[in-house]
């Protein structure tokens, strides 16, 4: 049997890393539907910070929220004073290097591709603050 031209192991290796790069690009999920999961009501940011952009709230949603709101793979949750206990006595360099390095469960920038530093610091603000909840 022979293999068309442009098919065979290098071609699978193409659509391989094609569908990796769509996959990343796009942010894969386990959510059953693209239905944005607006943050609770009691979030308010850390004084020492602006208010999180809308640009920023769709970057969570769209990320942090898949694991962040129901504690997925041990994710802290969102409004759980208790889960984010420790995680306040790290440095704010240290948390920014946990998201965009990767940490436990949490894959290399959480998930958001298309963050960048100002918003990892204003959701990882945003996050601290919401801890004041249960």
């Amino acid at each position: 049997m022979r293999l068309r031209s442009g098919s065979g192991p290098r071609a699978l290796k193409r659509i391989y890393l094609a569908t990796l790069l769509v996959c990343g690009l796009l942010g894969c999920s386990e959510s059953p539907n693209d239905s944005p999961v607006a943050p609770p009501p009691q979030v308010t940011p850390l004084a020492t910070t602006a208010a999180p952009t809308a640009r920023q709230l769709t970057l969570w949603n769209r990320s942090c929220a898949l694991c962040h709101v129901d504690g997925k793979a041990g994710a802290p949750r969102l409004g759980h004073r208790g889960d984010w206990e420790a995680i306040r006595a790290k440095s704010r360099a240290t948390l920014l290097d946990s998201v965009v390095s990767g940490l436990n469960d949490m894959p290399p920038l959480g998930y958001c591709m298309a963050c960048e530093t100002a918003d990892f610091e204003a959701i990882i603000s945003m996050m601290l603050a919401s801890g004041g909840g249960q």
